[in-house]
């Protein structure tokens, strides 16, 4: 096990960069693995059913935000203190990115798009409890 003082932070969050989010897998792939990370859509307003839940621009926003979900979880206690500092600035910037991505991302054909109509859904991940049994 590696000690905290160990981790170069920088060179971790480079290897996010290079290793996950530039080499993306194919969108079949990407599809299958944001199944996997068990979001859910929960209608605010309007008729979600109406949209197309599988375009690709929604599905690669949402493997992006399952990704960078799941390297913080797994680097987070690994730092020192001061290296938590630039390594939750970097997730927060990359979270903002990947929701204005999500926010942009046209689930209807432009014609198909009303003039009054909206929605609005909330997406969240799922969260699995795990129980230890003696």
């Amino acid at each position: 096990m590696r000690k905290k003082k160990d981790v170069d932070v920088l060179h971790v969050l480079a290897e996010f960069q290079k290793n996950i989010l530039e080499k993306k897998p194919s969108a079949e792939i990407m599809y299958d693995e944001v199944q996997m990370m068990h979001f859910k859509i929960r209608p605010v307003q309007g008729d979600v059913s109406l949209l197309n839940l599988s375009d690709i621009n929604l599905i690669e926003a949402l493997w992006n935000l399952g990704k960078l979900d799941e390297f913080f979880r797994t680097q987070k206690d690994q730092l020192t203190q001061k290296q938590k500092q630039i390594f939750f600035q970097f997730m927060e910037n990359m979270y903002e990115q990947f929701q204005d991505k999500l926010s942009n991302v046209r689930l209807k054909p432009i014609e198909e798009i009303e003039t009054n109509s909206s929605v609005e859904m909330e997406i969240f991940k799922e969260e699995t409890i795990r129980t230890k049994v003696n």
